[in-house]
């Protein structure tokens, strides 16, 4: 399976020039949509689904890459934070392993069948924190990017060249 295509915003310009990686951006923002529903709370979530939902919008809100299309991925995300809490508290409760008879009445250890919904819960986790710009790379590109752009409102020999631009 291929890897999935990076947003222009996190791009460093290697595979693609700097003019192509603006129209391309460009393009994507065009595509993106509004992002007027995406900071409100859906109803159809857990209380604790609620709270990481508010959680995962609060925290990419400065980042500005949020649109009402992830509503959808948020959502499961935040449904898999829940299930994953809870899937604690069972492991917590009742331990890792616990004792069962098998048919023959001799007890015997066996895993609790809530790790393993964790473990899948947690490789659908990654993969939603992925899409969603909320693994360490994509922090980093995306703090790379609000660097650059600051410093390039801040030089005095970029605003001069631009303002022979206009």
């Amino acid at each position: 399976m291929s890897r999935q295509r990076k947003p222009a915003v996190l791009k460093q310009g290697k595979s693609e020039s700097k003019a192509q990686l603006k129209q391309r951006q460009q393009i994507e923002e065009m595509l993106s949509g509004n992002d007027d529903l995406v900071y409100s709370v859906p109803q159809n979530l857990d209380s604790k689904g609620q709270m990481f939902y508010k959680f995962i919008v609060e925290e990419l809100r400065h980042s500005n890459i949020l649109t009402n299309i992830d509503i959808p991925l948020i959502e499961q995300t935040a449904d898999c934070l829940s299930k994953m809490r809870e899937c604690d508290i069972l492991l917590d409760k009742m331990g890792l392993f616990y004792e069962e008879l098998d048919r023959y009445g001799n007890t015997k250890m066996v895993e609790n069948v809530a790790m393993k919904t964790k473990l899948n819960l947690m490789t659908k986790y990654s993969q939603y924190c992925n899409a969603l710009g909320m693994s360490p790379s994509s922090r980093a590109a995306l703090a790379s990017k609000k660097i650059e752009a600051k410093e390039e409102q801040q030089d005095p020999l970029l605003q001069i060249l631009k303002g022979a631009n206009v």
